[in-house]
């Protein structure tokens, strides 16, 4: 079974800062039709930073949760932008005062498929540094920044304040290198 659907028609409800949102009209493989909610988003970057086996995270609100969250350092990518190494390297030093002589790719993924197209992309940062230049943080943005062990990474995941999907990726990468692997 062909399982494409074809869009039919468009209607672009809500214009943002950080995301579009339109109400899709497609033709279903059974030829119906339906309507898909669809946030369209630049696309993002996650910085996994470990020194000293302490993993590099900013604590934060999450106003859609309700709640603080203990994250990987990461940010948008803004339009105009296409080095995505220099747009982590900007948010490594912008949300933690930390530079790194190496930005290397671990790989990336689609945040939530079923609604939206934001594609966030993960980099290790390898030979870390305090830069000489602090960025100012996003006027709207207030952080606070830690080095946390595994086995404070794991509290924090079973106390629900790592939860975030960029996070427990990169959280699982470490993991991953600490045992022996690639």
């Amino acid at each position: 079974m062909e399982l494409k659907e074809k869009l039919i028609q468009n209607q672009r409800i809500f214009t943002g800062r950080i995301i579009n949102l339109d109400l899709e009209t497609v033709q279903l493989p059974n030829q119906h039709s339906a309507q898909r909610e669809v946030i369209h988003h630049h696309g993002a970057v996650g910085i996994l930073a470990i020194r000293k086996q302490k993993i590099l995270l900013v604590q934060q609100w999450r106003q859609p949760l309700r709640q603080v969250t203990w994250e990987i350092p990461a940010g948008k990518i803004e339009i105009q932008e296409t080095d995505l190494s220099q747009v982590a390297a900007r948010e490594l030093n912008e949300e933690t005062g930390y530079q790194a002589a190496q930005l290397i790719k671990i790989g990336g993924f689609y945040s939530s498929p079923g609604f939206a197209d934001e594609y966030l992309t993960l980099f290790w940062a390898k030979g870390l540094a305090p830069v000489i230049q602090k960025r100012p943080l996003d006027a709207d943005e207030f952080v606070n920044v830690r080095w946390l062990s595994l086995s404070d990474v794991e509290e924090q995941i079973q106390q629900g304040t790592i939860c975030d999907a960029k996070t427990l990726l990169a959280v699982a990468h470490w993991r991953q290198q600490l045992a022996g692997g690639n």
